[in-house]
C-alpha cells in the first residue's frame, strides 16, 4: 500500500526512491480508483492544476503524484503533513526506462524533438516515435494531434507512454488519448508527463549541478538558462502557491 500526503488538492506519494513505483507500474494493472497517468507536480505544475478546474478531477486520479520540487517538500513540512523526498521527472525516467528495456516492454513518446528520438531509439528497439508540430493548447488542436496519434498507439499497443511537452498541452492530450482508448476498449498504457525528462536525458539539455538539486535552486538555473520564457513563471504566476498555502493553513485550523 503506497503512502501518500495530500497538500495542494493532490495526494502525493510519501517515499524516498522509485523502486516500488517501478515494480508498480511494470507488473500490474492500474486499479479501478485511479487513472493512468504519473505526474510529476513542481510549485507551476501545482499551481496550474489547482486553477484548471477541468482537469484537476481527473489528474487527482493520478495513478502516482510525484513532488517534484524543493517547496513542495518545505510545504509539506511545515504543514506537518511531511513528504520523505522530492521524486522528480527528471530522475524517474532514467530508471523507469532502465526497467522497461530490461523487461522488454513496449514504450510509445510523444517527444519534443527529432534528436530526442533518434538518441532513444539507438538504446532500445522496442518503441515509437511521433514528434508533433507546434500546436495550440486548445481543444480543436489538442484534438487533431489525438487523432493523429490513437492509430499509432492502436496499432502498437505500447505498455507506455512518455511525454515530452509543455503545459497544458501534454495534459490535454493525455487525457484526450485515455479516453479514447477507453472508449474502445483497448489495452490502456501508463501515460507519463514528464516534460523535459528525455532532453536531460539526452544531454540535449543541462540539469542544474547536483548541488543545486539538493538545496532547491534547480528553478534559478532553468530561468538562468531561459530567463524570457520563465520569468512569468518564476515571478508571478507560480506566487500563487503562497495562495494555495494559506488555504491549507486556514483549512487546518477550522
Amino acid at each position: 500500500m503506497k503512502e501518500t500526503r495530500r497538500i495542494f488538492n493532490l495526494d502525493f506519494l510519501a517515499a524516498d526512491n522509485f523502486d516500488a513505483l517501478v515494480e508498480d507500474v511494470l507488473h500490474r494493472p492500474t486499479d479501478a480508483e485511479h487513472l493512468p497517468f504519473i505526474i510529476t507536480p513542481n510549485v507551476d505544475l501545482t499551481v496550474h492544476l489547482n486553477k484548471n478546474k477541468e482537469l484537476l478531477p481527473y489528474f487527482q486520479r493520478s495513478r502516482y503524484i510525484l513532488p517534484d520540487g524543493f517547496p513542495i517538500i518545505l510545504f509539506s513540512k511545515i504543514l506537518g503533513r511531511p513528504l520523505k523526498k522530492r521524486l522528480a521527472g527528471s530522475d524517474l525516467f532514467p530508471v523507469v526506462w532502465k526497467a522497461i528495456k530490461r523487461e522488454q516492454q513496449k514504450a510509445f513518446f510523444i517527444a519534443p524533438s527529432n534528436a530526442v528520438k533518434e538518441i532513444l531509439e539507438k538504446e532500445y528497439a522496442d518503441c515509437r516515435f511521433y514528434i508533433p508540430p507546434f500546436f495550440e493548447a486548445n481543444e480543436a488542436e489538442v484534438e487533431t494531434e489525438a487523432q493523429r496519434i490513437l492509430p499509432q498507439l492502436l496499432d502498437f499497443s505500447p505498455k507506455h507512454v512518455f511525454l515530452g511537452l509543455r503545459y497544458p498541452k501534454q495534459e490535454m492530450l493525455i487525457l484526450n488519448l485515455y479516453k479514447k482508448l477507453n472508449e474502445r476498449g483497448a489495452e490502456i498504457p501508463v501515460f507519463y508527463n514528464l516534460g523535459a525528462s528525455y532532453e536531460f536525458y539526452t544531454g540535449l539539455k543541462e540539469r542544474a549541478p547536483r548541488w543545486m538539486q539538493k538545496s532547491g535552486l534547480e528553478w534559478l538555473h532553468r530561468f538562468l538558462s531561459e530567463p524570457k520564457r520563465t520569468f512569468r513563471r518564476y515571478f508571478w504566476d507560480d506566487l500563487y502557491i503562497f495562495v494555495l498555502f494559506l488555504k491549507e493553513i486556514l483549512r487546518r485550523e477550522k
